[in-house]
C-alpha cells in the first residue's frame, strides 16, 4: 500500500505555473533477475516507462489507460513522489495527494473514528484539520453509529466507504488515483462520482488510472494511452478509447472485452434492482429533475389512470453543466418491484448529442396503458450514454394507481385479446380460486371424464411455434377430448405466467358444448424472456378445477429492441432541449 503525504509538492518554473504537472522525457528502469536453466544469469533492463512527455493543466482531469503492465501505476507513483524516475523530469505545482489503496494503515482493533485520525495522519493531514473535518467525513461515509465500533466488525464495503470519505475531505491541489473508484454499492459509487464532479467544478487537478472506459469518457478532459511503457496517444477521451480498443483487438495475447454480436434480444430485466431504495434522488446532479407530471388523454394531471387509456408522462429538468450524449429514461414498476416497462430514448434511436445549461423537458406518450388494476411506481432518469452513472435518477420516486376491472388474482397486464364469449369485467375471474393451484406448478390435473386432446400456440400464419417476436400475432388453441363431460356451469381459464412465476394475465369464459378454447392476441406484447401457459376447467358447483395444466406449456419471446420489463407499450417521445442561458 502506497500513498503520498498531502504536503508533498515540487514547485516548477514560474513560466509554466499554469501547468499543474509537467513531465519531460520521463523514463523508469527496473533491473530484473534472469534465470537460465538452473543458473542465475546477469541482470536485464526492463523499462516500465520510456521517454514520456505530457503536461497536465491546472484544473484538468486526465485519465490514464492501457492494459496490465503498460506502466500506468508506475507513472502515477512518480507523479505522486513515491518513486523517483531513472531519467527525465517531473514537476508539480501544488499540494499532491496520491492514493493507490483505500484505508492504508487501518487497524482492526481501533474504532472507525480512531482510524480517521490514523489514516489521515499517514496521508499528511494535521490532527486539527482532521478534527475540523470529522463531521464531514462521518457524514459522507454514512456509517452513523458504526463510526465508534471496532474496524474489525466492518464489512469490506464499510471499510472502503470510510477510506474514500477520508480521502475526499482532505485538502489538495492535485489528486492522483489508481483504480480505487469501485467503492461500496451502486448508490455510494454514485455519491463518490458526484464528489469527483464537485472537484472538477472546483478546478481541482486529477490524474486517474482506471479500466472503466465509461468513466474516462464521462469525467476526463483528456486520455493518455500507455503501452509497453510508451505514450501512444494523449488527447480527446473518445479518440483515446477507440485507439485503446483497436490495440486490444489487434494484439491477441491480451484478452480484451469483445463486443456483443448483434441479433435478437432473448432476455431483459424483469425486476427492480432494489425496491428498498425507492424514493431516493440519485446522480451527479449535473441535471436536476424539477417536476414530473402524469397527464390523461385530455391533458389533465392525474395520479389515477384507467387501464387501457392514454397516459403521458412529462418531465421538466434543468441543466447545470453542459453534458454530452445523454439519454432520457422512464421505467414503470409494480409496487412489489416487478418491472413492467422501461423505454428510453437510446433504445428508441433518438440521438441527443448534448445538453447545454438551461431548462427543458421530455415526455413519454403511452398510447394505451396495458397494465392491470393496481399500484405502481415510476423511475425517471437522465443518463449518460452507457448508463454508468446517472446525471439525475429518481428511483421509484413517483406513485400512481391504475383503476379498472376487478383484479382478484393480482394480474400484471391487460393485453387486448379476442375469443368466444370472453369476459372483460373480472366478475367471472373472481369466481375462480387460483390459490388452489399453489402446489400444482408444472403439474397436470386430469380425470377420467375430462382430458386434453391438444394444446397449440400458433403464429399469424397458423404455424405451430414455441418462440415468437414481440408484437407478433399469437393464437392459443386448446381442444378437449370429444367425450369430455362438462357441467353447464363450467368455466374455462387460461393464464400467462412469466417463468419466474409472476402472473401476467388471465382470461375466463364459459365453456359449454364448445370443447375448443381459442384465444387470439392480435399482437403479443410480451417482452423477451421465458413464459408459461396455464389453463383449466373450473367447476363452479364443486368449486374446484376438474382439469388443469399449470405452467406446463412453455414458450419464449424475442425482440429486436432492448426495452426492459414485461410488456411493450406503443409510445412516442417528445422533448425540448434547453437553449444556453445564464442560470442563477
Amino acid at each position: 500500500m502506497t500513498t503520498c503525504p498531502i504536503n508533498a509538492a515540487v514547485k516548477i518554473d514560474q513560466r509554466i505555473s499554469h501547468q499543474a504537472v509537467v513531465i519531460k522525457g520521463l523514463s523508469k528502469q527496473y533491473p530484473l533477475a534472469r534465470r537460465t536453466g538452473k543458473r542465475e544469469g546477469g541482470l536485464e533492463d526492463f523499462w516500465a516507462l520510456k521517454d514520456i512527455d505530457f503536461d497536465v493543466t491546472a484544473g484538468e482531469i486526465i485519465g490514464v489507460i492501457g492494459r496490465n503492465g503498460a506502466g500506468k501505476t508506475t507513472l502515477l507513483n512518480i507523479i505522486a513522489g513515491v518513486l523517483s524516475p531513472t531519467s527525465g523530469q517531473v514537476g508539480a505545482n501544488g499540494r499532491i495527494l496520491g492514493l493507490f489503496n483505500l484505508g492504508v494503515g487501518f487497524q482492526d482493533e481501533l474504532t472507525g473514528r480512531e482510524n480517521v485520525f490514523l489514516n489521515g495522519a499517514i496521508l499528511g493531514a494535521s490532527r486539527r484539520d482532521l478534527e475540523n473535518k470529522l463531521g464531514s467525513i462521518i457524514g459522507f461515509s454514512e456509517l452513523g453509529n458504526f463510526i465508534d465500533m471496532p474496524l474489525g466488525t466492518y464489512s469490506q464495503g464499510m471499510r472502503l466507504r470510510l477510506g474514500f470519505s477520508i480521502l475526499v475531505n482532505l485538502d489538495f491541489d492535485i489528486l492522483v488515483i489508481d483504480e480505487v473508484l469501485a467503492v461500496g454499492d451502486a448508490l455510494f459509487q454514485s455519491k463518490c462520482f458526484e464528489r469527483l464532479m464537485d472537484f472538477k467544478r472546483a478546478g481541482k487537478t486529477l490524474v486517474i488510472v482506471t479500466q472503466s472506459m465509461d468513466l474516462i469518457e464521462r469525467l476526463c478532459d483528456r486520455a493518455a494511452l500507455l503501452d509497453h511503457g510508451r505514450l501512444l496517444f494523449c488527447g480527446n477521451p473518445v479518440e483515446g478509447i477507440h485507439k485503446y480498443q483497436s490495440l486490444l483487438n489487434t494484439e491477441k495475447f491480451f484478452v480484451g472485452r469483445h463486443s456483443k454480436e448483434t441479433g435478437l434480444v432473448e432476455n431483459t430485466k424483469k425486476w427492480a434492482e432494489d425496491a428498498s431504495h425507492w424514493g431516493r434522488d440519485l446522480g451527479t446532479k449535473e441535471v436536476i429533475i424539477e417536476k414530473v407530471e402524469m397527464l390523461d388523454r385530455f391533458g389533465l394531471r392525474c395520479a389515477r389512470i384507467k387501464s387501457g387509456k392514454r397516459l403521458k408522462i412529462k418531465v421538466s429538468f434543468r441543466v447545470k453543466n453542459e453534458i454530452k450524449d445523454p439519454h432520457f429514461g422512464i421505467a414503470i414498476f409494480r409496487n412489489d418491484g416487478v418491472y413492467c416497462y422501461g423505454p428510453n430514448t437510446r433504445f428508441d434511436k433518438h440521438e441527443i448529442f448534448e445538453l447545454k445549461p438551461g431548462s427543458g423537458f421530455f415526455a413519454l406518450d403511452l398510447h394505451k396503458l396495458l397494465l392491470a388494476t393496481g399500484e405502481y411506481r415510476l423511475s425517471i432518469a437522465v443518463w449518460d450514454k452507457n448508463e454508468t452513472l446517472a446525471f439525475n435518477y429518481r428511483d421509484g420516486y413517483y406513485k400512481f394507481s391504475v383503476v379498472g376491472d376487478q383484479n382478484p388474482h393480482r394480474e400484471l397486464l391487460n393485453m387486448p385479446f379476442s375469443g368466444p364469449s370472453m369476459d372483460g369485467n373480472g366478475t367471472m375471474k373472481a369466481r375462480i380460486d387460483l390459490d388452489s393451484l399453489m402446489d400444482y406448478w408444472n403439474k397436470k390435473i386430469e380425470n377420467d371424464f375430462v382430458s386434453v386432446e391438444s394444446v397449440k400456440l400458433l403464429n399469424g400464419n397458423g404455424e405451430e411455434k414455441d418462440a415468437f417476436m414481440t408484437n407478433e400475432p399469437v393464437k392459443l388453441a386448446i381442444q378437449l377430448r370429444d367425450d369430455a363431460a362438462l357441467s353447464k356451469d363450467s368455466l374455462f381459464w387460461a393464464g400467462i405466467y412469466r417463468d419466474d412465476g409472476v402472473y401476467c394475465q388471465g382470461i375466463v369464459h364459459e365453456l359449454r358444448d364448445n370443447k375448443i378454447a381459442a384465444i387470439k392476441f392480435p399482437a403479443m406484447r410480451l417482452l423477451p424472456g421465458g413464459y408459461r401457459i396455464s389453463f383449466g376447467v373450473w367447476d363452479t358447483v364443486q368449486r374446484k378445477f376438474i382439469l388443469c395444466h399449470h405452467g406446463v406449456c412453455l414458450f419464449r419471446m424475442v425482440f429486436d429492441k432492448e426495452d426492459h420489463g414485461t410488456i411493450y407499450m406503443e409510445h412516442a417521445w417528445r422533448y425540448q432541449l434547453p437553449k444556453e442561458e445564464k442560470l442563477k
